[in-house]
């Protein structure tokens, strides 16, 4: 228990030096909408094909969450430790002190090492929750997957929505609202893919 204690008490320090929990706060936002607003968009472009294959659709989505992990550790892992090494440098050169091994040190790497986990996990984790009822396809028939698929999407689209609007103290319902504005808009303009002869 004082083990736990002691890292709370450590990760609690990190976040009071590099203002961690506000960065993870938008980076799951901003990434879980791009996750679930690519798959309205893979779930769609399928949908007007007429695939007769579950494993069409779930290859296609899988690859696109592997795709966003990929993308979102990479990006944020470098753009992170580029930007915190520039603050490490700037307060040593107006300390005058070699910040090496020191707290400071060790709660920027931490950071971006939190916030690169977050950039990746929180698109996969909001692009693979609605392609899951295909994982079924023995029990589900495919229209009913593509039906419950974006009945998901739209739900982790309120979820975003609401909790951004719990964040910004602004109305939770607008906030929704809005999010699910967007998955519509997306799916409109991917119908649009139909009349391409």
């Amino acid at each position: 228990m004082e083990r736990m204690d002691n890292f709370v008490d450590r990760i609690k320090t990190y976040n009071r030096i590099t203002n961690m929990s506000k960065l993870v706060r938008r980076y799951f936002a901003v990434n879980g909408f791009d996750g679930v607003i690519t798959i309205i968009g893979v779930l769609t472009g399928n949908f007007i094909i007429e695939t007769t294959s579950y494993s069409n659709v779930l290859i296609t989505g899988l690859a696109v969450c592997i795709s966003l992990g990929v993308s979102g550790v990479w990006s944020a892992y470098n753009s992170e430790s580029a930007e915190r090494k520039k603050e490490i440098d700037d307060l040593e050169k107006f300390t005058l002190h070699n910040l090496d091994k020191t707290v400071i040190h060790y709660a920027q790497g931490y950071a971006t090492k939190v916030l690169a986990a977050v950039n990746g996990l929180s698109p996969v984790i909001t692009a693979l929750i609605p392609i899951i009822p295909f994982f079924f396809g023995s029990i589900i028939p495919l229209n009913i997957s593509f039906y419950l698929s974006f009945g998901l999407a739209f739900l982790v689209l309120v979820g975003i929505g609401l909790f951004l609007g719990k964040i910004s103290r602004t109305s939770l319902i607008i906030s929704g609202i809005k999010m699910v504005v967007a998955g519509a808009f997306t799916a409109g303009l991917s119908f649009l893919l139909s009349f391409i002869d």
